[in-house]
């Protein structure tokens, strides 16, 4: 009996004890939380806020030289447009006025033109007659001086030598009818009429064998080299004739042609102005070159930051509104510089949409910034890396400005040997974890750890899966 009482006796003591421990350890708001430390998959991720923007997106604006644009027409903001529809109409009217004043000039250039062009044809055919005239006149000189130098003047010389041929043949034949009769008288046969009749004939025909002789040395020695150098005159003045219309038609035809050019000049020149104008002209309607979503261009105008309306003047180049390319979306955003190494091109990635918190769209990082950035530089503050992410698809409830979240998968780490996240401490000594060694013990260990997110940590050396860590500081007694 004793021996049982005095078992029953130690486990009260036992079982008090226990509950005094226990009561104790609840009753200390400091009492440690342990867990477990396990093996399991965990990924590293990067959360961040950004802004959808188009990948795309086209700037329009005032493409009208100068400073006339005014708009009288805009569609309104958020509209979803065809590829071909109207934007933005400027007031055409004083380009339709400069087009019409351009197209009275030309047709009345056109005119002038045409008139110069009949004018020189009329100057061209004109030359031509003129030079065949003188072509003809110097043939005609051509053929007189041949004539004369082969026909005409030698055969002259030739009737005038012969007319003296015969009249100092006929003198002689008198001469000698004479010489016979004075024979005779002297023979005692006196004819005195016959004698009388014969000298005065003698003396008719040595007149005129003189005259005969007297016109053909006067012909041959100055009618003939006279007519002779007439006619070549006549040639050489039908030839400088015809090389002086030549020229003179050249000069007419070059100063017709000059006219014809300088008014073709101003007329291709009031064309170009005219086809210039009616480029301007067509720019005054600005028509979407895409689909898309039309987003009207915040920027200062009349000493104010605002939107474009109707009634505003513009200039050339000044931006309007851009029309973004909503069929391929992406986010703009930032990382910490702390962040930096876990990222790479090509990672993937989860967006959340605020607008739409229950749909979440697929992606891939596509750009890392080169340069840091801070809030306000120079500050210390800290600096942070411009990044874009690319959503994978389309949709169309997605618009540029809206606010998104992106989660960046930078690391998937299997198997690893985890603690959650205040389960590490850091010190002199590095980091470490307190491990629980007993009932309320825990010891303190160094470890060394790797990726981790954050609610794990990675603990590469250490620690062994099953063991218990402390999530909190443990007090001693």
């Amino acid at each position: 009996m004793k021996k049982a009482a005095v078992i029953v006796l130690a486990l009260v003591c036992l079982a008090l004890v226990v509950a005094y421990v226990d009561g104790r350890d609840k009753a200390r708001p400091d009492a440690p939380v342990d867990v477990e430390v396990l093996r399991r998959d965990f990924q590293v991720e990067i959360n961040v806020v950004g802004e959808l923007d188009a990948a795309q997106s086209h700037m329009l604006s005032s493409e009208i030289q100068g400073t006339d644009g005014k708009i009288i027409y805009l569609i309104e903001d958020g509209t979803r447009v065809k590829k071909g529809d109207t934007l933005v109409r400027l007031d055409p009217l004083p380009y339709q006025t400069q087009v019409e004043g351009l197209q009275a000039e030309v047709a009345e250039l056109k005119a002038a033109v045409e008139a110069a062009r009949q004018m020189m044809a009329f100057e061209e055919n004109q030359v031509e007659q003129e030079i065949a005239n003188a072509e003809y006149n110097l043939n005609v000189a051509t053929l007189e001086l041949r004539q004369f130098e082969e026909g005409d003047g030698p055969l002259k010389i030739s009737m005038l030598q012969e007319e003296r041929q015969k009249a100092k043949l006929e003198l002689q034949r008198y001469e000698a009818f004479y010489n016979d009769l004075l024979q005779l008288k002297k023979e005692g046969f006196d004819n005195k009429s016959e004698i009388s009749a014969a000298e005065e004939k003698v003396a008719v025909l040595r007149e005129q064998h003189k005259e005969a002789n007297s016109r053909f040395e006067s012909y041959r020695k100055h009618v003939y080299p006279a007519l002779l150098e007439s006619a070549r005159a006549k040639k050489q003045n039908a030839l400088l004739m015809l090389e002086q219309t030549r020229q003179g038609g050249v000069h007419k035809v070059a100063k017709a042609q000059a006219t014809l050019g300088q008014i073709a000049g101003k007329v291709a020149a009031k064309e170009a102005g005219l086809d210039q104008a009616r480029v301007e002209l067509e720019k005054t309607e600005i028509k979407a070159p895409l689909d898309g979503i039309v987003i009207h261009y915040e920027t200062f105008r009349d000493g104010e930051k605002r939107k474009p309306r109707e009634g505003d003047s513009v200039f050339m180049g000044q931006p309007i509104l851009y029309l973004p390319d909503i069929s391929k979306m992406i986010v703009k955003t930032r990382v910490r510089e702390v962040d930096l190494f876990k990222l790479s091109l090509g990672q993937k990635g989860v967006v959340r949409v605020d607008a739409y918190p229950d749909t979440t769209f697929n992606g891939d990082l596509t750009f890392i910034g080169a340069l840091a950035t801070s809030e306000a530089p120079g500050s210390g503050q800290e600096k942070y890396f411009q990044v874009i992410f690319t959503v994978a698809g389309g949709d169309p409830r997605l618009r540029p400005g809206m606010t998104c979240r992106v989660s960046i998968i930078a690391q998937a780490v299997k198997q690893a040997v985890v603690v959650p996240t205040p389960a590490v401490f850091s010190g002199e000594g590095g980091e470490f974890c307190y491990v629980r060694t007993g009932w309320g013990a825990y010891a303190k260990r160094g470890i060394t750890t790797g990726a981790h997110n954050e609610d794990v940590v990675q603990v590469v050396a250490g620690l062994e899966p099953g063991e218990r860590v402390s999530l909190v500081p443990p007090q001693a007694d």
